[in-house]
């Protein structure tokens, strides 16, 4: 079976024709212009609660059994702000329930495992239109870092009037291409908290400590305030300072705020960037830092560079000493920013590591401590008994 998922704002059913022509079969199609995808909230109840299952009710959810069951998946997205636009990200990011919390090895990192024995190879059509070339390769990049989570193959198809396939391959993120900027100290630091989770993040965590130690040096706004959206992006062309603090999200940011990017416009300033994950190591992250890079170009902003921390999984279940130890350095950087008016390079590198995994650290991947603690918290929900669920 192939599925067709039109995730883009205008549509064209001739597309529809040509690619049905490429395969020589008839297409499931699910179209999606005038409805919005539910962005996931990172409840992790699919993993802990559900297992398999999304608690989400909308059309996204109701296309999963086909999404599980097709040879072949093919994603026609839009692109905003030099990357896949809001709906393209939500796509991605409510694949979570196909994939366990348990953590594999494979080519020498850490990778989710899958909850299928095979899901299927993705072909990928974006809109060219407004992308500079740099901008094209980073979402080629991205969409091929999708497929291989997905353990598949990915291609992409450039041109639908006559779609052929070509296949995306492994190359390394284009990052560090601009160098990290300097200004002069900051007054005043704003920070968009860019988690999705209502409650209890990672990301709000740091930014308690932030906020203790800096006080009135920093704002910190929560963009799950939707409400406050238009306001803060009226303002974002008028303020100095801006340091946006996500989680890594399928590796990129969570959709909720790529939505938020989208409505930024070019202004006179700098932006830094801070990126927390769960995968132990850095690497993980280059894809979207080597967006970033291109994103802080777009917006003319002067770009003061990326922090990356892996290794963040767990941090609330931690004992309160051992969390304040792992909080103090991501707080000390910020605090560091503030008042140098640029990002310390020895405390760049002492946070990104480990940058891949070493021998110990792949000895100790290897001993399943990391899936003992996921069996705990689906235990703990009355959930381990389903842990193996495939409800698709």
């Amino acid at each position: 079976m192939k599925t067709l998922f039109d995730l883009r704002k205008n549509s064209d059913p001739k597309t529809y024709i040509e690619i049905n022509q490429l395969y020589g079969g008839d297409l499931l199609i699910f179209e999606f212009q005038n409805q919005e995808i539910t962005p996931c909230t990172g409840c992790w109840n699919c993993w802990l609660k559900t297992p398999g299952t999304c608690v989400l009710k909308d059309r996204m959810s109701e296309s999963y059994g086909a999404f599980v069951n097709s040879d072949t998946v093919i994603v026609l997205l839009d692109t905003a702000q030099g990357f896949i636009n809001h709906r393209g990200k939500a796509f991605i990011d409510r694949t979570i329930p196909h994939f366990h919390p348990y953590i594999k090895l494979v080519d020498g990192e850490s990778r989710h495992l899958s909850r299928y024995d095979r899901l299927p190879e993705m072909v990928f059509y974006f809109e060219r239109e407004g992308l500079t070339e740099e901008e094209e390769e980073r979402i080629e990049d991205y969409l091929y870092r999708t497929a291989y989570q997905f353990q598949t193959t990915g291609y992409r198809i450039k041109d639908l009037r006559h779609p052929t396939l070509k296949v995306l391959n492994r190359r390394p993120a284009k990052r560090g291409e601009q160098s990290f900027g300097a200004v002069k100290k900051m007054d005043k630091l704003v920070i968009y908290n860019g988690s999705p989770r209502r409650s209890g993040s990672n990301t709000a965590l740091i930014l308690q400590e932030v906020s203790r130690r800096l006080e009135n040096s920093v704002e910190i706004r929560d963009l799950k305030h939707r409400e406050e959206w238009g306001n803060w992006q009226e303002k974002f062309s008028k303020e100095e300072h801006i340091l946006l603090m996500l989680p890594l999200y399928v590796h990129s940011m969570p959709s909720h705020v790529m939505d938020f990017i989208e409505g930024l416009k070019p202004s006179r300033g700098s932006i830094t960037f801070f990126i927390q994950s769960g995968f132990p190591e850095s690497s993980q992250s280059y894809y979207l830092e080597a967006y970033f890079e291109q994103l802080a170009k777009r917006l003319e902003r002067t770009y003061l560079g990326t922090v990356i921390k892996g290794g963040m999984e767990g941090l609330k279940a931690r004992p309160p000493q051992s969390r304040q130890k792992m909080i103090e350095p991501l707080a000390t950087i910020i605090e560091e920013l503030i008042n140098h008016g640029h990002i310390l390079k020895d405390s760049c590198i002492q946070l990104g590591k480990p940058v891949q995994l070493s021998l110990l650290g792949k000895a100790f991947l290897k001993t399943g401590i990391i899936n003992y603690y996921w069996d705990q918290q689906l235990k703990a929900n009355n959930a381990l008994e389903r842990k193996n669920h495939r409800p698709y």
